[in-house]
């Protein structure tokens, strides 16, 4: 929180829900790139109501309030980590168990805490980005190390909004750079995936079937790799009834169905 400076947007400041003691449940809930923490209010304020202690941790360089601010172009896998590691040592001492939760990004960050960290209950991660769009998976392991290779520039997320895109909380547009590093979180575990047994007690990867922007194929893949090497508590659930749409969490996305989504999600972490 201490980092949190006058640089950052007012609902993009780590997130901290607690009863005041140390309860059953912890959930760290890890946001989507270019997003912040505010993308995961209303649901933390739920999982909150339901008597888990909560973290929504600002990842680095994210949730300036200046939307246009160039901070992603130095943003690095190993900081992402290094954060995340963190969220989940604070989270062992707000909680008898742990879970860990995110989207897009996020959703990478979980599967890699659930792939090396016993000390995690539950893994949720939700439309991971182990690969983007129709790629195939191994066309990512080939143009992740030319992107990083090559001078960093800016893109919108939509070229028609540009910087009127919703939400107007979140970064209108992304660092190339800053998007390979994501996909190195995803590269480590798919390969990590096929040649040792994920560590946390249960992993749960959720999808949205009818998302544009991440591969389902190449989650599924993932996620037969940790079945292959242990025998139970790894599931995968898809989310059949949505609309076309990669952002499932924040409720200031036009197309979020939050009333279907945070229910299922609840269900899906049984964590109360």
């Amino acid at each position: 929180m201490a980092r949190d400076d006058a640089r950052i947007g007012p609902t993009a400041k780590t997130l901290l829900l607690d009863h005041g003691a140390r309860t059953p449940w912890s959930v760290v809930l890890f946001h989507g790139f270019t997003n912040h923490p505010g993308q995961f209010a209303q649901f933390a304020a739920q999982l909150h109501a339901r008597g888990a202690n909560v973290l929504v941790p600002r990842m680095p360089l994210h949730g300036y309030a200046d939307r246009m601010t160039d901070a992603l172009k130095s943003l690095t896998a190993e900081m992402l980590l290094a954060c995340s590691y963190e969220s989940v040592d604070a989270a062992v001492g707000l909680g008898e168990r742990v879970a860990v939760a995110g989207l897009s990004m996020g959703g990478s960050i979980s599967a890699y805490l659930g792939q090396y960290r016993a000390d995690i209950a539950t893994s949720m991660p939700i439309a991971p980005d182990f690969g983007l769009l129709n790629l195939p998976r191994w066309a990512l392991d080939v143009l992740a190390p030319i992107v990083l290779a090559i001078p960093n520039f800016f893109l919108w997320w939509d070229p028609r909004a540009k910087q009127n895109q919703l939400p107007k909380t979140a970064y209108p547009r992304f660092s190339t750079h800053a998007l390979m590093q994501t996909v190195r979180i995803g590269s480590a575990v798919y390969h990590a995936a096929n040649r040792e047994s994920a560590r946390a007690g249960r992993i749960a990867t959720v999808v949205n079937t009818h998302d544009p922007a991440v591969s389902n194929a190449v989650t599924l893949q993932v996620v037969r790799r940790w079945q292959r090497l242990r025998a139970g508590g790894i599931e995968y659930v898809e989310l059949t009834d949505l609309p076309e749409n990669h952002d499932i969490i924040d409720p200031e996305n036009p197309l979020a169905r939050t009333d279907l989504v945070y229910p299922k999600l609840i269900d899906v972490l049984a964590i109360c």
